[in-house]
């Protein structure tokens, strides 16, 4: 059946950033395809309502609250996977957020900008790094790097948030070549989604129509879409593929060249 190719009976992931939102999405959607799955984030109490969820589907769940900037923290994590599972599937580099590095040059120094990349840029190498073995200890193994459509377009503010998300798309694509032919590595550049970070736009209707009107299809995203493109990426319906950045964003890149106005924050305040 066709429909086998999205099946992740067996796997076993790590999920960072799976507190909420868009990483909470992708555990739950990769546990009802079958997947165990171990959780990373920063607060326990988020980790362990959707280690709740990923129980009720009767797959193995572990939960590991750290902050992905730590490397010491990480290095923990691998080991640990390493003592009970001993091999790793699939890697969900989903942790990122603008940190401290959203505002304009002048306010933005050079310790907020490294701050902005440690979260965002930083953190998925050295997680990747230090998880490459039980990457290889797999048959297969597939790495998904949750990039942004910053990555590409251009707003004011994000000058350090863009540039780690360009940083990640670049650093797939040589991954990819890097690590054949036997793990794959892609990105998913997702546009305005609705998460609990986004809620301040969709509370608004102003800024809501405001953001909508970039985009070709009408509406935000949702973490169903960005799980679903994952899943995609992560299965092996899609074996063939590596090193692409797939574009989740409602038909935005579809508009090459046009200045995309600000989707989130449109006063800039020196």
């Amino acid at each position: 059946m066709i429909t086998d190719y999205f099946s992740l009976e067996g796997k076993r992931a790590l999920i960072t950033g799976a507190g909420k939102g868009i990483g909470a999405r992708i555990a739950t959607a990769f546990a009802e395809m079958g997947a165990d799955v171990a959780l990373l984030a920063r607060t326990q109490s988020d980790l362990d309502a959707v280690a709740s969820e990923v129980r009720a589907l009767g797959r193995d769940v572990r939960t590991f609250a750290c902050d992905v900037t730590d490397e010491a923290a990480l290095a923990a994590v691998v080991r640990e996977l390493s003592d009970s599972w001993g091999s790793l599937d699939i890697l969900i580099n989903n942790a990122g957020a603008p940190g401290q590095g959203y505002g304009s040059l002048k306010k933005v120094d050079k310790a907020r900008f490294e701050n902005t990349l440690d979260i965002n840029l930083t953190s998925a190498y050295t997680l990747t790094h230090l998880a490459l073995p039980l990457l290889k200890a797999a048959p297969k193994g597939s790495i998904v790097n949750v990039s942004s459509a910053l990555g590409w377009m251009v707003d004011r503010n994000f000058a350090a948030y863009g540039a780690a998300k360009a940083g990640m798309d670049q650093m797939t694509r040589i991954l990819a070549y890097e690590l054949a032919p036997g793990i794959r590595v892609n990105g998913i550049a997702p546009g305005a989604i609705e998460t609990p970070s986004t809620a301040f736009i969709t509370q608004n209707e102003d800024m809501y129509n405001a953001t909508v009107r970039w985009i070709p299809q009408g509406r935000l995203g949702k973490p169903d879409d960005i799980a679903l493109a994952a899943l995609y990426l992560a299965s092996n319906a899609s074996g063939f593929v590596s090193g692409k950045i797939l574009e989740v964003d409602g038909g935005m890149a579809a508009l090459p060249g046009t200045a995309i106005e600000a989707n989130i924050a449109r006063t800039t305040t020196d």
